[in-house]
Order: C-alpha cells, then structure tokens, then sequence
C-alpha cells in the first residue's frame, strides 16, 4: 500500500483514507468471474475475487486497478479503462497504454491532465504502465503481485491540437477545444451543473482506441509512423441545456453548430496528440487501420455514432499520403503539424459510406428501399436472408477543406447519407443504427479485411476489400471514386444464431435454466461491444466483449474461424471465456469488491477489447527476446502466427462502475475497472 504523505496529497488530493490506496499492481483479486460466486469465500471477503476457475482460460491475473496510483508520482489510473495496447519501449520494456472512457461531470470528474503548455484537461485521460519485460513474460505462471514488475506510468501524449490546427493552451490565455467551441473559434460555457472544476477543458469519453505501427504492412505500406488512433464519442448536448424550479428547459448551445467531437492521432514518438477533421467530427467508437495495399494511400474504419443522427452506413476513410488539403504536394517548410498528418494520409483524404445496389435490396429481403429506416438492421435480423453480398463505397459531396475552412458538425458529411440528391447512381447507402462498436483488423497481415460488430441488433459482419491495393495502384494517385468490396454475416441477430459452451462454469446471477445465455435466454450474441481478431500458429479466434447491461454477468467469449471462409467453427458455437457484474451478482448483494472498499453499487460491467502480447513475450530458442528490428513491420504478426493459441498471451481490460467508491473517489478516477493478462484454454 502507498504511504500517506503531504506530496501524495497535493498531487492527488487524497483524504484521511490514504492507508486504503494501493500502488500500481498491488491488487491480486480479480474482478472478472468464471461463474455465480456460490461458495461463502466467493460472495463475502472484501479484497478478494470470486469464482475464477475459469473454464477455457487456463490462467488470469490482474496486471492494473482504477484507482491505484503510481508509487513514485503519486498520479492514479483512471476508468472506465477502455481501448488499449502494448509495445516495446525498450528491449527490456513492455509499455501498456489504455484510455480512461470518462464523462466529466456528466459522471465524475477526473484529476487535471495537465499539458506541456499549461492547458489541464479533465475527463478521459491515455495512461502508460511499463512492466520489466522479463517479469511480463513469466507473470502468469508465478503467483508474485503486478506491482513487482511495474516500473512506472505516465501520460501517453503532453501536448495536444485542436480542430483549428492549434495548439491548446490554457482557456485563460484563447485555448479552444472543439467540443466546446463554435467555428469562429468562441468557446461556449456549459451549463452551470456541468460546468468543469478540474480543467480548462475535458477529453469526451475516449472509448476503443487502436496502435498501429509504422510500416505495419510491408515496407512503407501503411501508416509511416508508430501512432495511436481515438476518439471522442457521444453527442454532449446535455452539458448545455438546464432546468429551472418550473422544469424550463434552457438551452445554451446547439452541439450540432459546435465542432463536434475529436478524432485523434497521437504521434507516439514526439508525445504529441493531433485533432484530425479529415478523419470526421461526429464522435467514434473506435478508428481502426486496414491495409490499403498501397504505399501511396492509408485506410481506416470509422466505427461510430454519427453525432447520434440516424440511421447511418458504415464507413470508411481513404487518405493519400504526402498532399495538403487541397490535394497538393505538401510544401517542404510546413509546419511539423502538417509534416506528420501528410505522411500518414491525413490531410486529404474522404469518408466512404457503405451502399448497396438498388437491384440488391430485394435479394436480402429488403423490399422497399427508405433512407430513413434500419434497413441493415432489418437484414441482420432476418433468418431467411444470404450470408454474403457485394456492396460499393462511396463518398458524399463533403470533403474537409483545410484549416482556414472550418465548419461546424451539422455541415460534414454526418447529415448527407440520407439526403436522396447524395445517393450514388443505381445504388443507395446501407443504413442501419449507427451503433457500431469494435471492428477488428485480419491479423494476416497479406489480407484487406476486417470484421465489424453491429451492436445495436447483436450481429458481427466481415468486409473483404480484396483488390483494392491494385485498383489504388491505377488511380495516378488520385482518390477513388467508389471501392468495392464483400461482406459477409458471420453471426445473425436472432435467436440460435450464437451458443456458447460454458463447461460446468458460465452459471448467470440468480438466473434459472441456462448458463451463460443473455438475461431472455435466447442463444445469440447482445450488444457485442469489444472485439479483436488473433491470429495463432493453429487457429484464428475473435475475442468478443458484450455491452448489453445483462444483470446476470456480461460475457466475453471466443469464436473460432475459418481464416478462409470466416464460418464460425463449430458452427454457431462460442466458448465463454468470462462475466462481470450484473445487477443480481450475489458479490454486489454483499458490498465485496476486488479492490477492497471501493463497492458503489450493484451494476452491469463490460469488457472492452483484447490486445495480443505474445509476439512481445516469446522467446527464441536461445531463450533471448525478439528485438524491436525483428518485431518491427510485419515482424509482430509473424511471431504472434508462430505461437499457439493455448499459449498465447493476451491483455484485456473490464469497466466496473460496481466498484466506483472508496480509493477510486478518493484519488478521482471516475468509474472503476481492471487490466488483467490471460492464455486461453480453447479446445483447438
């Protein structure tokens, strides 16, 4: 535990309770549960987990815990911990990063993140925890605390831009940050109950966020530098409407007339965090790379909310590296602003939405095309529909103009997919529910694929863009006009379309009947929210998180694929990895927490995502670790295909609002939550 003193205090302005904090690592008690706690132990010992004889998981410990903070500096980890990755920081350095999903005063604020110019943040912060590599490649085969192998934390960036292309300073001396400010540049006030105490301005709910290293695809194909993509999400009209004593509804602002919501790239080397308008402004789940298989052009998934405005298609970015945006060559003495985004492909580029033929709509039993319906909500839900179809990207008449063209959310692309004068000729955008959580990148690294959660229904979705890298080869560097691609429904949204083998563990909270079932019982996939694609020496397994609110335990399970055909194998079969939460977990009946004092109240939880370490972690046959040169481009992903998935290494991570009080207040880490490291004990 961290000792009580005054330096502690002024970073992180703790109460008498500072006896009950723990350092980076000290909780050994897991959140996640393998089954009801039914066994006295499992239901009533604060500080300790419950049922953890996980049954396709042969081992999981926990590697971090909302609330516990650095032994040097005094700084916590805040929560919900969401997107997250890990990369060498040295030969000998495992650097986790993972970003807080946090809400500000819309749920607690966090402590101030203050940058290099003076500008404090609140809300979602990006932290780092560097484990001894050593240490992490043994971790889940001893029994010796995480805290023995941390060697410190951080922030991942200190200096941030905004939508404008400026740096943000202090608001005290003009800072601007764009989901308060209109596009002249004024920064408008939130209402008076959300109005911020810890910072100037606040981070919105950094939820999956992505590590993409440079070169990922072959020399110079790809992203040209090690970066880490997020965004803001959730429209925060909220934060500027107020009642009075006679409920009057007043509103401040429109968020529609503000800039909207940041899409973020951080250029990890130089620690520095660059707004992206080319990339939208209308607040993302999670910004995914893909292989463009191109060296001149970068590709990305946009899975989101569209500023809450639906339905939606799914979407795309396609950006051309080296140009302006105006589509020129970028000048040689560009600011070095413009230097790192043109090189990615983040300058001038276009969002693509997904459209179908017009002949195409009856054939997935859709008879009648309505722009203003969920028309791929409709062909996710129906058992008589085909599997696999052939849909065309295009782009709206939007294209983000430069930093001198500033434009408020409202007149981006966000308001045009279902504007009849916007649809491409003989096709019409596939729009659905715009809650789209994780798409997860094909781990082959040859391939230009990825799968898409379509969490609104509970389905999954492949999109094949093979060809495409050709097809780009042709344009003289150009941007296309439209990509073509197929898709295919892995997993339907109807009952029977999912079955999950649970072993003699997975039984729900308080629930009768079936284990590991969503709270109806049906046998299908709800609100599949975290989802990550690894790639082993035998198998190809999606790991999938649920977002679902199930009072019984929310689930995270694996699914087999054929890395040809991606069928699910066996057949409309899973296997639960792990729960968490439920408001009828008989854990929260009895106010017992992994971190000991910090029950608030019983809830769902959610795992959010899975990141695979292994190719960090193996050794070669002389026992040395893989260099950086060796991991470096396709380097990682061929080791990971090396190893075995049952001896593969993986981190994810779980929010645990559950477990929001005590230390976790204390050091203002918003809403509770875990990192843990697991290998799966799948029957390949």
């Amino acid at each position: 535990m961290i000792p009580f003193s005054a330096a502690l205090l002024a970073s992180t302005a703790l109460t008498a309770h500072a006896a009950e904090i723990h350092n980076v690592g000290e909780v050994t008690a897991l959140i996640a549960e393998a089954s009801t706690a039914d066994a006295p132990a499992e239901q009533s010992v604060d500080g300790q987990g419950g049922d953890t004889d996980f049954p396709f998981i042969s081992a999981m410990k926990p590697l971090a815990t909302v609330g516990e903070v650095d032994a040097g500096t005094g700084k916590a980890l805040t929560g919900y911990p969401d997107g997250h990755a890990a990369w060498l920081a040295d030969e000998d350095t495992v650097r986790v990063a993972y970003q807080s999903e946090s809400y500000a005063t819309m749920s607690n604020e966090t402590y101030g993140w203050e940058m290099e110019s003076g500008v404090t943040f609140t809300g979602s912060h990006v932290h780092t925890i560097d484990y001894a590599r050593a240490g992490l490649a043994d971790f889940l085969g001893n029994d010796a605390a995480a805290s023995t192998i941390v060697e410190g934390t951080g922030h991942l960036f200190d200096t941030v831009y905004n939508v404008f292309g400026d740096e943000v300073v202090p608001r005290s001396e003009g800072g601007a940050w764009g989901n308060q400010a209109l596009p002249d540049g004024t920064v408008v006030d939130f209402s008076d109950k959300y109005t911020l105490k810890n910072g100037d301005f606040f981070f919105q709910s950094f939820c999956g966020a992505f590590y993409e290293k440079a070169n990922k695809y072959g020399d110079g194909i790809g992203f040209a530098d090690d970066v880490w993509l997020n965004a803001e999400e959730w429209n925060i009209q909220q934060m500027f409407t107020s009642k009075d004593a006679e409920n009057t509804v007043t509103t401040l602002v429109d968020t529609n007339d503000t800039m909207g919501l940041a899409s973020i790239v951080v250029d990890i080397a130089n620690e520095t965090a660059y707004t992206v308008p080319a990339l939208g402004q209308t607040g993302y789940e999670k910004l995914l790379p893909i292989n463009p298989g191109h060296p001149d052009y970068v590709v990305v998934v946009l899975a989101g909310y569209n500023h809450d405005l639906e339905p939606a298609p799914l979407k795309i970015y396609i950006g051309r590296k080296g140009l302006d945006a105006d589509g020129e060559p970028l000048a040689a003495d560009a600011p070095a602003r413009d230097q790192f985004l043109a090189r990615n492909g983040l300058l001038y580029g276009k969002i693509y939405g997904m459209a179908l033929n017009n002949d195409a709509y009856a054939d997935l039993g859709i008879e009648e095309i309505d722009l203003q319906a969920k028309m791929m909500d409709a062909y996710l839900t129906n058992p008589d529909a085909p599997n696999t179809f052939d849909v065309t990207f295009f782009p709206t008449s939007y294209q983000w103009g430069g930093w001198d063209k500033p434009v408020a959310v409202k007149d981006t692309e966000m308001t045009l997919w279902q504007k009849p004068e916007e649809q491409p000729e003989g096709f019409t955008f596939f729009v659905g529910d715009s809650k789209t959580e994780h798409p997860a990148v094909d781990p082959d690294t040859s391939k230009q694929r990825y799968i898409q959660n379509m969490t609104n229904e509970g389905a999954l979705l492949a999109i094949d863009f093979e060809g495409l890298g050709a097809a780009l080869g042709e344009l003289d560097g150009a941007l296309p006009e439209s990509v073509p691609a197929s898709a295919k429904r892995i997993v339907a949204a109807f009952d029977g379309a999912l079955t999950l083998e649970v072993g003699d563990k997975g039984i729900k909270h308080g629930g009768d009947g079936t284990a590991a079932t969503w709270e109806d019982g049906t046998a299908r996939t709800d609100a599949p929210d975290g989802l990550q694609w690894i790639g082993t020496a035998d198998a190809n397994v999606l790991i999938v998180d649920e977002d679902s609110g199930n009072e019984y335990g929310e689930r995270k399970y694996a699914l087999e694929i054929d890395p040809e055909t991606l069928d699910v194998t066996p057949a409309n079969t899973g296997y639960f990895l792990a729960m968490a939460g439920g408001k009828q977990n008989p854990r929260a009946a009895n106010e017992v927490s992994a971190y000991g004092g910090t029950f608030s109240k019983a809830t769902s939880s959610e795992f959010s995502g899975t990141w695979n370490v292994s190719a960090l972690l193996a050794r070669k046959d002389d026992g040395s670790f893989y260099s950086i040169e060796e991991l470096s481009g396709t380097g990682e992903q061929e080791v990971n295909f090396s190893v075995p998935v049952n001896e593969a290494m993986l981190i994810g991570v779980v929010q645990h609002k559950g477990e929001s009080g005590g230390a976790v207040a204390e050091v203002e880490a918003d809403q509770g939550g875990q990192l843990f490291m697991f290998s799966p004990d799948l029957p390949m």
